[in-house]
């Protein structure tokens, strides 16, 4: 038994039940629309920490440090995607989107789009056990360039996930307010993305000849 791992899947079952306790308080009450997202949302949380708890529950204790060498940079953008994406994007959910709105073509989209971004964070945290929460240069882990997987199509997959995320959420609950912060948490989430780059070209060995080699950030063909 892996504590430090048991540890990072009820704290991340605890966002999860959070999230939706919030949009519940916000809106007084649950619909179909909003019970379904939020039994699958809580659902692919665990059946992706059981997945990764099998191979490697190690990638899940290291995703659990708070405190790490990270630049300031990261210390400033990742308390502000965790609470806008977990937490204020669904209570914003839950004051703004009547609820009662019927199941159709953008919801159905939505949870499609929801399970493509967490099947491609699954694959990504099964390649690349350095795939900690924080970003830095883990040279206390003899950190190496991963090439494989989603990680021979973009430098970043789990990011790329996270766009995808902000789409599906919209779709989900469409509303200005969740559309704005959808899109403040994909505008942070490419922000952070170009800073690590960089990060990883200075000071990770071979990383910046595999971003040669895998030309694409977050997005195949466009960056």
């Amino acid at each position: 038994m892996n504590k430090g791992a048991l540890i990072y899947i009820i704290r991340l079952l605890a966002e999860r039940f959070i999230g939706a306790a919030l949009f519940f308080a916000a809106a007084g009450s649950f619909d179909l629309r909003s019970g379904i997202f939020f039994s699958v949302y809580i659902l692919v949380a665990v059946v992706s920490a059981a997945i990764i708890y099998r191979k490697n529950p190690n990638t899940l204790k290291e995703r659990g440090k708070v405190n790490t060498n990270s630049p300031k940079w990261d210390k400033i953008l990742l308390p502000v995607f965790w609470l806008s994406a977990f937490f204020i994007i669904f209570f914003a959910a839950g004051k703004t989107v009547p609820l009662g709105m019927k199941i159709e073509f953008d919801f159905i989209a939505g949870i499609a789009i929801y399970l493509i971004s967490a099947v491609i964070t699954v694959k990504a945290m099964l390649e690349n056990t350095f795939l900690e929460s924080t970003a830095r240069l883990q040279a206390d882990r003899n950190q190496t360039v991963i090439q494989t997987g989603p990680y021979s199509v973009v430098r970043h997959p789990t990011y790329s996930a996270v766009l995808l995320w902000c789409i599906a959420v919209f779709c989900i609950f469409p509303s200005a307010e969740v559309m704005l912060l959808a899109s403040s948490v994909a505008v942070v989430i490419i922000i952070r993305t170009e800073l690590e780059d960089e990060m990883l070209k200075k000071g990770l060995e071979g990383y910046k000849e595999y971003s040669e080699k895998v030309k694409y950030r977050l997005v195949p063909f466009l960056w």
